[in-house]
């Protein structure tokens, strides 16, 4: 490799580190500059232009820090969905902890304690630590805290990297004007962008330096829009967005969380037990129909009312296992007979047996006894 064909590697891997780090050309080309002993860039190639030259070893390690920011030592994962399977596994400070990501998040878990980073660059680290281990937990340790952060924000150094390396690179580095182009929709660019869901203004270098999330609510890049076609002519215009001062610290957010698991009643589960009890109180092929089509209501307080089709229900027959689990629920259940269109004729003949396929069979047999079954093309 000729002292040219070495010059021209580190100005291709500062070109690499630029995107993949989301930074400006110039910026990455002083990272290489100061990494080899020099103040910036200009100060490398002046030197090189003497008697000095980067020596191949000095190539390699440079490519060494570069190939590293997209690839996280010893991870084997998916860097957008991650999986049960896909954990790196390490230690801090004698702690031992598992590592993976999410759907673009960073999730790190120990014994009692877990830290999540959000794709949000602008949010805090969510800190959890469960309320047996809330004395003794290492978490409780601030520079244990803050080293095992750094460890899960070197992982979300490489979830980044991969990322931008998928989008275009105009999607982070603004034009002279300010103008950046989406990361998602199709050449969309422009120096102004506004968020669908806090209606703010944001321009094109503040957008970018947020990776597309936006700076005031934290929206996702999904959310982002070259204009605010969702506001009326008479609507209040779109606001500038106010962001956090450059080079603030977003400091851990620490909670203090139950792991144990805590019934959540809601209408849809009360729904799903209730009808889970019809079945089991349905003694024949038509009323486990009856089951099927009741229409179960619950409202606010989750009481229930159970409305029964009177073809498929006996009129008298009450449905005492679902009211013994709504008993053990605390929720009243009352129930009602409607009127409507059988869905076979002969509906009664479900009640001769508990075999869905032999009522099947009997209810075809008697659609043909009458010479149709449904499926005749009528000639």
């Amino acid at each position: 490799m000729t002292d040219n064909d070495k010059l021209k590697a580190l100005k291709l891997l500062a070109k690499r580190y630029a995107r993949a780090t989301g930074q400006a050309q110039h910026v990455a080309l002083d990272f290489v500059a100061t990494r080899l002993g020099f103040p910036h860039w200009n100060a490398l190639t002046g030197s090189a232009k003497g008697e000095w030259a980067p020596s191949e070893a000095q190539v390699a390690a440079i490519k060494a820090i570069v190939d590293k920011i997209p690839s996280y030592e010893g991870a084997t994962f998916d860097h957008v969905f991650g999986g049960p399977d896909v954990i790196t596994r390490g230690e801090v400070q004698g702690y031992s902890y598992e590592l993976k990501t999410m759907l673009g998040d960073v999730c790190m878990n120990g014994h009692g304690w877990r830290i999540l980073l959000r794709e949000n660059p602008l949010a805090a680290p969510q800190v959890e630590i469960d309320l047996p281990h809330a004395q003794n937990s290492p978490m409780n340790d601030r520079e244990l805290l803050a080293e095992a952060v750094g460890i899960a924000k070197e992982l979300m150094q490489s979830v980044k990297a991969r990322r931008f390396a998928d989008w275009p690179r105009r999607a982070t580095k603004p034009d002279a004007e300010g103008k950046v182009r989406h990361p998602f929709l199709d050449m969309a660019e422009s120096n102004l962008w506004y968020c669908l869901h806090c209606n703010t203004e944001i321009t094109g270098p503040q957008i970018a330096t947020h990776q597309w999330h936006c700076p005031g609510c934290g929206a996702s890049p999904l959310n982002i829009f070259p204009d605010a076609f969702w506001l009326k002519p008479n609507e209040e215009k779109p606001v500038p967005v106010q962001t956090r001062a450059e080079g603030q610290e977003i400091e851990p957010v620490i909670s203090i969380v139950d792991p144990r698991p805590r019934l959540d009643l809601n209408k849809d589960k009360v729904t799903h037990l209730i009808r889970t009890a019809l079945f089991e109180d349905a003694t024949n092929a038509s009323e486990r129909l009856g089951a099927s089509l009741a229409e179960i209501w619950v409202d606010d307080d989750l009481d229930v009312v159970v409305s029964f089709e009177t073809h498929y229900w006996p009129e008298d027959k009450e449905p005492s296992t679902a009211v013994e689990v709504a008993a053990l629920l605390g929720i009243e259940i009352e129930q009602e007979v409607v009127w409507s269109d059988p869905l076979f004729a002969w509906p009664g003949l479900g009640t001769t047996t508990q075999s869905t396929v032999e009522y099947t069979c009997l209810m075809l047999d008697a659609y043909r006894s009458h010479g149709a079954t449904g499926d005749e093309d009528g000639s």
